[in-house]
């Protein structure tokens, strides 16, 4: 089996349970008689733990194994899938959605530090994408697939199901994911991942890397957990719906992937595509601060993902290059800003919502994004490897 396909199917089922609960947040919040708002923040009980697992994981994958580490953050995810999807209680729910952080942490930068290391630089964009596209189809297919399994059956089944998929990815891997040959396994030395970590952060590029995919994570993925809230408030429909504006951005990651190399080729490098995916993020969120019906927003959402994927791939690309010899412990780190930024959104959102209301915050968003990305384009730009 092709080792990127494997890897697809790995970060597929990583991204698949780090997003599925987003859509169904109404359900859930009325089967547990709590607040859209509390169950909300399912969103941070997920990213957080993915953002502080990093500066183990991936020093951890350099030092014993990446294949090894992969293989038992899967196992430990498909347990996670399981509580959840039984759940007596909404403790119990956000303690295992903890666990699924922990283990996603192991997954996806981990295999992206895979590619980094069997890909050379000028082909590893594209297979970066390969790989994107996978986590993207996640996506699309959890956001539309949640939200209608969930409005005919109940979001326990959706859970239930996320679980199934996660087994036969465990099987996928432990049966065909091989570690190089030449590859030997290492003690794990606390020294090592410090003096790994200052290697990082020795690239100037690092730190501007890092700022932006924090800044990525609050702006985009902080709102995420808030569409179907959003959408019930202004009587554009619910959770089934929250599905399709959700799988709008997964739609605009898959144009990216089809599209990657050619834009490349005529955007001449990859700073521009920066700055014309901040153009699109703009735009897009934009069209979600018009409040039109919910079919609109999906399409405002589809514009949100090829500028988001754009840039997010371009920045992925960025940190398998910041340290080769460290390159699970950079890849990781990436991992850690973002997702740190994915724990910080959610309730920034709401802070935000509760004080300037909906729209005037998505306007500010919608007037940052492309400021930010051409910020980023020039800095990193002008920012020197070692």
């Amino acid at each position: 089996m092709p080792l990127l396909l494997i890897l697809a199917c790995i970060c597929f089922v990583a991204s698949l349970s780090i997003r599925i609960v987003d859509p169904v947040i109404p359900q859930i919040a009325r089967e547990f008689s709590t607040s859209p708002e509390i169950i909300a923040l399912l969103a941070t009980a997920v990213a957080l733990p993915y953002a502080f697992s990093q500066p183990v994981l991936g020093p951890l994958g350099d030092s014993m194994g990446k294949v090894r580490v992969i293989k038992v953050c899967l196992a430990v995810l498909l347990g996670s899938l399981i509580v959840s999807a039984l759940a007596p209680t909404v403790e119990i729910l956000f303690a295992s959605r903890v666990v699924s952080g922990l283990a996603g942490g192991g997954l996806i930068p981990v295999a992206l530090a895979v590619v980094g290391d069997r890909f050379g630089i000028h082909e590893r964009q594209v297979a970066l994408s390969r790989v994107l596209a996978a986590m993207i189809t996640a996506l699309l297919v959890g956001s539309i697939a949640s939200g209608l399994i969930a409005d005919a059956v109940g979001w326990r089944v959706v859970l239930g199901l996320a679980a199934i998929v996660t087994a036969l990815a465990l099987v996928i891997a432990m049966t065909q994911l091989q570690p190089r040959s030449e590859r030997r396994a290492e003690s794990f030395r606390v020294a090592d991942i410090v003096s790994g970590y200052g290697q990082v952060f020795g690239n100037p590029r690092a730190k501007i890397c890092f700022i932006a995919v924090f800044i990525e994570g609050v702006i985009i993925f902080g709102f995420l957990p808030y569409i179907a809230i959003l959408l019930e408030a202004r009587d554009a429909g619910g959770i089934r719906e929250a599905g399709f504006v959700l799988g709008g951005m997964g739609i605009g990651g898959l144009i990216y992937a089809a599209t990657v190399r050619g834009l490349l080729r005529r955007l001449g490098d990859m700073f521009n595509l920066m700055r014309v995916g901040g153009v699109l993020i703009g735009l897009g969120f934009l069209g979600v601060a018009a409040a039109g019906p919910w079919a609109f927003q999906a399409l405002a959402f589809v514009l949100v993902g090829v500028g988001f994927y754009g840039i997010h791939s371009s920045l992925q690309t960025q940190a398998t290059e910041l340290a080769p010899g460290n390159r699970g412990a950079a890849v990781s780190l990436h991992a850690f800003f973002f997702f740190l930024g994915n724990a910080a959104g959610p309730p920034l959102y709401a802070l935000a919502f509760g004080t300037a209301g909906s729209t005037p915050t998505l306007l500010a968003v919608a007037v940052l994004s492309p400021c930010l990305a051409l910020l980023l384009a020039r800095t990193l730009g002008q920012a020197k490897f070692r």
